[in-house]
């Protein structure tokens, strides 16, 4: 009788053990991997509406990387370089693998909101701006990406 006991305890106790560790990791690794490479933006999403393609009033490019030293963000406009954001490495990414969600926090204090939308052949982005905080009244303008080579 005892062993049965004891064994009804752990058969509740272990689950409760097992849960995973590192939510923001799929079978390949960080989910963060996703989002390396280039993204042109295809539309903008907003309250007031939608714009694509040349309704939008310009190009821009997001290119993701590495240089060895650190994780960044360089936005392209119109062919231009405009910006660069540095991820935080004092912040570190928060990542939802089951989601495919990740709210980035930069050097400069802004954060950033990805969902990572992946069909056969085509992956896709939505973000949010960059904000000062998730949840700001801009948190409702949704930029969608589409990944290029």
């Amino acid at each position: 009788m005892r062993n049965l006991v004891c064994f009804i305890v752990l058969s509740f106790l272990l689950p409760s053990g097992c849960k995973r560790e590192n939510e923001g990791f799929d079978p390949g690794g960080p989910i963060t991997r996703y989002l390396q490479g280039r993204w042109q933006l295809e539309k903008i999403v907003a309250p007031s509406g939608t714009k694509t393609g040349s309704q939008i009033g310009y190009t821009e490019i997001i290119e993701s990387g590495n240089n060895q030293v650190e994780d960044y963000d360089k936005i392209f406009r119109n062919g231009s370089l405009i910006n660069t954001y540095v991820w935080s490495r004092s912040a570190a990414p928060i990542l939802n693998a089951s989601d495919m969600t990740v709210t980035l926090t930069y050097d400069n204090g802004v954060k950033r909101f990805f969902k990572i939308k992946q069909q056969p052949g085509k992956t896709t982005l939505e973000t949010s701006g960059y904000l000062s905080q998730i949840g700001a009244a801009q948190d409702s303008v949704k930029y969608h990406y589409i990944s290029v080579q």
